[in-house]
């Protein structure tokens, strides 16, 4: 069977049963194979698919969903590692139960009730997710060529072809034109499937409708190379195109390959420069907080950006003992060692971020603007991430995916979203408003600070003008807020949000250690205690805490902090 990695598997292999590097991945990856042997698993409900339509609940029908398909990957790769046959049972038994699902997409992708489609619309529906799993059925088949039994081989193929294969070669999917994660996921899911199943004429009608969705995929960055989405996005977007290119690079013999564009070595490097601390990242967007990383994709890139892409250390992003795929292992360099991320101002100028790394924290700001991928509201926001991994001034990432998540009547309702949920100013108790109009001006940048104009991002005549200004240096940061009222501002209260509770005494707030100093008596202070449901398969409640000043004086229009990390 043709193998699209550019990799020989066996070889792989063994490379990796003698690496020190690659021991913790290997022994953590037979540990969840192990306890996946004593689990059962219930066929999934019908009635728990609805739920995202009836109630907007998306947790209760995706925990069992990708749960099999998590285990699936972990025994088929136990398998393959050890060729113990007493992980063969349990691994056919959970491919024939993945093929025998009634459809492969989440219901949050199909609108079931409000809009309802043919079953076959349902059925034969690729999606994020049913891109992945006609990606991780086929590697499994690949990497375990020989050892799968005919009826296992057959019936993969079966189901990739009708559900995938043929569906894409009649339909035009809206992916196929989107600029975000969906192009690159969509399409990088379904091209070892395409590669590996479709006919000749299939191709030839598929492959330029990937290609497409590609240039797609990197029409969502600007020049800069910045994911907009955040980290989380450019490990899951960006992963997806990686196993695209690379595939696609050894299908061409090399004529088509992506690594020569500048662009994509820009966008490779991401992850160094918003690495805050050992296991924090710059959250902006739907970003989950934790640095939580793809060992196979950071040694792929080094392969390919030898001298720029530095390597995070593999204790860090791996504690979890994430295994996203078959390709993490055949990607990983078994001599994997990591590279020294050093201080370091960043500015990324297409969506003015921010970013300055220093010895005591790291800081990063923001302005854009409010439709932005995955957007906040949260022109102007920043937050502080401490060298113990503290956040003392946070911004909270993505919270609990839902119906109501992701839709725009609500969306900016919801704390993690909203402006009043990040550190900016509240204007007659109103927050920022949605939409690419309200954007940031006059951004500027140097070595030691960063400034912006934010009025543009509230609504219409509301201020005249909201000039904020960060100058940050080795220990500090300094924030001046320069107001212009209009005939309309009443009130403004200056905001700041932390994961940690605040104690505030005598013109400091503590946040464990980190101080935000300020006057007095020029200030009125308080916090108040808050919570949102976390983005963490379980929908943890999470406490969170709001520290607002307002100005003794009603018509202040400088407002000055001084923020002092690690005290």
């Amino acid at each position: 069977m043709a193998n699209y990695f550019g990799i020989d598997c066996d070889k792989q292999r063994e490379r990796l049963l003698e690496s020190k590097a690659a021991k913790p991945l290997i022994e953590n990856t037979i540990n969840r194979a192990d306890l996946a042997l004593e689990k059962t698993y219930e066929n999934l409900k019908i009635s728990d698919y609805m739920l995202h339509d009836e109630t907007g609940d998306r947790r209760t029908f995706e925990k069992p969903y990708f749960e099999r398909r998590n285990d699936c990957s972990h025994v088929a790769i136990a398998y393959w590692l050890t060729g113990d046959e007493k992980y063969f049972k349990h691994l056919t038994n959970l491919i024939f139960m993945i093929c025998d699902e009634y459809t492969w997409c989440l219901p949050a992708h199909v609108k079931a009730i409000t809009d309802p489609p043919k079953i076959s619309e349902i059925v034969e529906a690729v999606d994020l997710f049913a891109s992945e799993t006609s990606r991780m059925l086929t590697d499994i088949v690949i990497l375990l060529d020989g050892k799968l039994p005919w009826y296992v081989k057959d019936r993969i193929e079966y189901e990739v072809k009708r559900r995938v294969i043929s569906s894409i070669a009649k339909r035009d999917f809206w992916w196929l034109a989107a600029k975000s994660n969906w192009a690159a996921v969509c399409s990088g899911g379904v091209s070892v499937p395409v590669l590996t199943y479709a006919t000749e004429e299939e191709k030839e009608i598929i492959l330029p409708k990937l290609y497409g969705a590609i240039e797609s995929f990197l029409k969502s960055f600007g020049e800069d190379g910045c994911c907009r989405e955040g980290f989380s996005y450019w490990n899951y977007g960006f992963e997806y195109f990686l196993i695209f290119a690379r595939a696609i690079f050894h299908y061409t013999n090399g004529e088509t390959n992506y690594f020569e564009r500048d662009l994509v070595k820009k966008i490779a490097l991401f992850p160094q420069n918003v690495i805050m601390s050992e296991n924090k990242v710059l959250s902006f967007s739907d970003c989950t907080p934790n640095f939580v990383f793809s060992p196979g994709v950071m040694s792929f890139l080094k392969e390919m950006y030898p001298d720029e892409f530095l390597r995070p250390d593999l204790s860090k992003g791996t504690r979890n003992g994430n295994v996203f795929s078959v390709k993490e292992f055949l990607w990983f360099d078994p001599d994997y060692e990591a590279d020294i991320n050093s201080s370091d101002t960043v500015y990324y100028e297409d969506a003015q971020w921010y970013i300055k790394k220093c010895d005591k924290f790291s800081f990063a700001a923001k302005g854009g603007h409010n439709h932005e991928p995955h957007n906040h509201n949260d022109v102007g926001s920043f937050m502080i991430v401490t060298s113990d991994d503290k956040t003392p001034l946070d911004d909270f990432g993505c919270g609990e995916y839902t119906k109501f998540y992701f839709m725009r009547e609500h969306r900016y309702n919801i704390l993690v979203n909203a402006s009043w949920g990040h550190s900016l100013p509240i204007i007659n108790g109103k927050a920022q408003e949605w939409g690419l109009e309200h954007c940031a001006k006059n951004t500027a940048y140097g070595e030691n600070f960063f400034e912006l104009d934010i009025e543009g991002a509230y609504e219409e005549e509301l201020i005249s003008k909201i000039h904020r200004r960060f100058d940050v240096n080795t220990d500090t940061v300094i924030l001046t807020d320069t107001f212009e009222y209009s005939e309309n501002t009443e009130t403004i209260t200056e905001r700041f949000v932390s994961s940690i509770k605040p104690e505030i005494k005598d013109g400091v707030v503590d946040l464990e250690g980190t101080k935000i100093l300020f006057d007095n008596e020029k200030y009125c202070t308080s916090y108040s205690e808050e919570s949102y449901k976390a983005h963490d398969g379980r929908g943890t409640v999470t406490p969170c805490y709001f520290i607002d000043f307002i100005a003794r004086d009603e018509r202040e229009s400088v407002f000055r902090f001084e923020i002092k990390p690690n005290m």
